[in-house]
């Protein structure tokens, strides 16, 4: 708490030098839309999902542990759970309407959103979340974000459409230039068949096995970063001019 009241101490200083740096910076995307997934990126589903699977499993179970994306199955395996049914529980254990309706934001989302919005630059939302969970992903938004507009919250993932492939369908049909993720494989996805620039919020599931791409921008390691801000420290610095060249 008192390393975040620090943060927001500093970001209130040196805002308006923030601002304007990263709004110029922005520029390069020439009008193209910024695409920014859900969870883990916006919403800090995690902290919920990680609640009810420690419940579950009575085992206090860290986000630092997911050390994959579906990490959560492997764990539920080592603790006594069926292997035929630990990739269930971990997916029932993300993919819930109560979690995604109540989890916290993701530190620094709301400066981020501010800063674009104060830039009118243009943003939408794209989760591969199952759509089923469209209205509890809603309910969210109007609570957090409530002039996020409902048509700019895009779910809808066919079952057997893997992430990577929905965002990227999505990501050219809205004509989006940059869009920030946390999935290594996902951003993979989107490189090749888009040609978006990727943005990787550290999460410990995406510190290793990295996927090397010139549009791919990963942002150090988990444990040095804290949510969006680093985000905005990337894009309101004089790296991100080279990164939207490439």
């Amino acid at each position: 708490m008192q390393l975040t009241f620090r943060i927001l101490e500093m970001f209130a200083e040196r805002y308006p030098n923030v601002f304007n740096s990263l709004s110029e910076n922005l520029k390069l995307l020439n009008g193209g839309s910024i695409g920014i997934d859900i969870d883990a990126v916006t919403q800090a589903t995690y902290v919920l999902a990680l609640n009810k699977i420690s419940h579950t499993l009575r085992k206090n179970i860290q986000k630092e542990d997911l050390v994959t994306y579906w990490e959560l199955a492997k764990i539920a395996k080592d603790n006594g759970v069926d292997p035929d049914k630990a990739m269930e529980l971990a997916k029932s254990a993300w993919n819930d309407d109560e979690v995604y309706a109540n989890a916290p934001a993701m530190p620094g989302i709301k400066s981020f959103l501010q800063m674009l919005n104060e830039a009118a630059l243009p943003y939408l939302f794209i989760s591969s979340r199952p759509v089923e969970h469209l209205e509890a992903t809603r309910e969210w938004f109007r609570k957090e974000l409530p002039w996020v507009k409902p048509e700019n919250i895009i779910l809808g993932r066919k079952e057997g459409m893997s992430g990577g492939e929905f965002k990227s369908g999505m990501i050219n049909r809205y004509g989006v230039a940059l869009h920030i993720e946390d999935a290594v494989e996902e951003a993979k996805t989107i490189a090749q068949e888009t040609p978006a620039h990727v943005i990787i919020v550290p999460q410990p599931w995406n510190d290793n096995d990295r996927f090397e791409h010139p549009r791919i921008k990963y942002l150090g390691e988990s444990s040095y970063s804290n949510g969006s801000w680093s985000v905005i420290r990337f894009l309101s610095g004089p790296q991100a001019k080279d990164f939207f060249k490439r």
